[in-house]
């Protein structure tokens, strides 16, 4: 089954949905740069739903290691998704596993991968823009999990999977209707089209 990350979440009532529907993932965006920046305190308020199973993520671009280790344990966190070069040293020091957000041109050091969650390749830089998907063919045997992100929307998802089998994917924009405010038909449409895939029915 294709993982399922709902990211750049806001609003209490959009993370019930996300949820409700079956995400694995929940993302909670730190990025001073991102029109999806939620406080601490939000953050604090949004993680407290989520039910156990479902893993709490935390989006960082050029926050420093003490922002993002107060974001970890003021929010529960059990991920960090660092959209930036991450060096062994970075996951020597981050208090959970890391998701590596790099664009298919740039993926971590050979000698990171294997200690990362994973690798969310995306080469829009969260801008939710389509990347150049058949660049991202001849990384599919690396040793780590791999998400793709960038663009995806509840009409290209299904063919995004067919074409990369990865071992999930990651949503923002694409299922809004504004930023940091999703959509409940968009997101609903989105998980049908994975599973669909996932089931063999497309």
């Amino acid at each position: 089954m294709t993982a399922i990350k709902i990211c750049g979440l806001t609003r209490a009532e959009d993370v019930a949905a996300a949820v409700a529907l079956g995400a694995d993932l929940v993302g909670f965006n730190f990025a001073a740069s991102s029109p999806r920046r939620i406080t601490l305190e939000s953050a604090r308020e949004l993680a407290a739903a989520v039910p156990p199973g479902t893993l709490k993520v935390g989006v960082f671009v050029r926050e420093d290691r003490d922002a993002i280790t107060r974001a970890v344990f003021d929010a529960s966190l059990d991920l960090v998704q660092l959209h930036r070069p991450v060096p062994l040293a970075d996951v020597a020091w981050s208090p959970v596993p890391i998701i590596a957000g790099v664009g298919a041109e740039d993926p971590p050091p050979y000698d990171v991968l294997p200690r990362l969650f994973a690798v969310l390749w995306d080469s829009s830089v969260g801008r939710g823009s389509v990347g150049d998907w058949s660049a991202l063919a001849s990384r599919r045997r690396l040793p780590v999990r791999q998400f793709l992100a960038g663009g995806l929307t509840p009409e290209n998802v299904g063919d995004a999977i067919r074409r990369l089998r990865p071992d999930g994917v990651d949503v923002a924009s694409g299922v809004e209707r504004a930023p940091g405010v999703k959509d409940p038909e968009k997101l609903a449409r989105f998980f049908a089209a994975v599973r669909e895939v996932d089931h063999g029915a497309a």
